[in-house]
């Protein structure tokens, strides 16, 4: 029983640290597309002002 109890702390707590790397990874895609859009933004003014 102590030993069934272990495994399930230790299974959620590899969930756990599997879901915030997930949420870290999710947080990186954001920000390279949200600086990938605004480069776009800018070199599409600076081509349309001229």
């Amino acid at each position: 029983m102590e030993k069934e109890a272990k495994q399930m702390i230790d299974l959620k707590r590899n969930l756990f640290k599997i879901d915030v790397r997930a949420q870290k990874d999710e947080e990186k895609v954001f920000m390279r597309t949200a600086c990938t859009a605004k480069i776009c933004q800018c070199f599409l003014a600076h081509f349309l002002i001229k």
